[in-house]
């Protein structure tokens, strides 16, 4: 199973949301419960063995991908279809435009309409689509996971100013997970000399399209542009560091303290186009090897 580490984002559209939890590992377990009762095979394969648990089981989500999560449960791991399991804490959205809410996850059964504004409740996602409820958790269904955002709409009429009215702590976030979302997207893809965007990335040329996807232009080109850019403000410590800092290496030798960079993650992980894997990973930078060669990280988003 592909494993990227990540939270669920609150500061991005739901849409963006539920592709990088189906597509990562998390640096958070998320707490979840199944929808109904299920086979939980002891690894990723058809002839695993295999186990029935029980509908409402709760279980701690670890990591999920291509449709398949791996939950932890009394200290057992297992893996079990993403789409059997519900949040034990449904995320509040706001559908973003008039639209339809499905019996299943298709467009085959219409179970209501639901207009723009309306409050629900993200529970799982399956496929294209996330399963949302209301409130009181009276009926359940699906939508496209494009019509649904963690921004409440802005009431009708409501001034400019108004309706882009946000906190500076809040706009930075918004930056920082639009860069770690795109960064996480793009795991796998080739490391090439001769990088071409986003088809293959050097170590500078992936941290530079993430970042500036988020805010424009905002890194120089090439690893010693960045590294020693002094615009930003630097982090000497592994521990000091924060999610959406680019963090800068020494894999060489001492002379040049910078040859390499990649964007953190949180809780000790970065991701980062390496050479040697030949594309785009996450590696641990907590502790062994770039624990090591770590030379220090900069704020972009500060």
């Amino acid at each position: 199973m592909s494993e990227r580490i990540s939270g669920w984002v609150r500061a991005l559209a739901i849409a963006l949301v539920m592709m990088a939890v189906c597509a990562s590992a998390l640096a958070d377990s998320i707490e979840v419960q199944l929808n109904t009762s299920a086979t939980v095979y002891s690894s990723l394969s058809s002839s695993a063995k295999s186990v029935k648990a029980p509908k409402g089981l709760q279980v701690s989500l670890r990591a999920c991908s291509k449709g398949w999560a791996r939950i932890v449960y009394k200290g057992k791991t297992g893996y079990i279809r993403l789409k059997y399991l519900d949040r034990l804490d449904p995320l509040k959205t706001y559908i973003s435009k008039s639209t339809t809410v499905y019996k299943d996850a298709s467009a085959s059964r219409t179970l209501t309409t639901v207009s723009a504004g309306t409050q629900v409740y993200a529970l799982g996602t399956e496929g294209g689509y996330v399963r949302i409820t209301d409130k009181g958790r009276s009926w359940k269904g699906y939508v496209r996971s494009g019509v649904l955002s963690t921004d409440k709409p802005a009431a009708k009429g409501a001034s400019v100013p108004a309706k882009l009215q946000a906190t500076a702590e809040g706009a930075k976030a918004s930056k920082i997970e639009k860069t770690i979302f795109v960064a996480q997207a793009l795991v796998g893809t080739p490391c090439a000399d001769d990088p071409n965007p986003p088809k293959s990335f050097d170590c500078a040329g992936y941290t530079a399209y993430c970042y500036g996807k988020a805010w424009k232009d905002v890194l120089k080109s090439g690893v010693k542009g960045q590294g020693y850019d002094e615009r930003f403000k630097r982090v000497d410590s592994v521990g000091r560091l924060k999610r959406g800092d680019l963090v800068c290496f020494n894999t060489v030798d001492d002379k040049d303290l910078c040859d390499h960079v990649g964007i953190y993650l949180g809780r000790g992980y970065f991701l980062h186009a390496s050479s040697v894997a030949k594309k785009v990973i996450v590696s641990q930078l907590k502790s062994g090897y770039y624990n090591r060669v770590f030379s220090w990280g900069l704020r972009i988003f500060s």
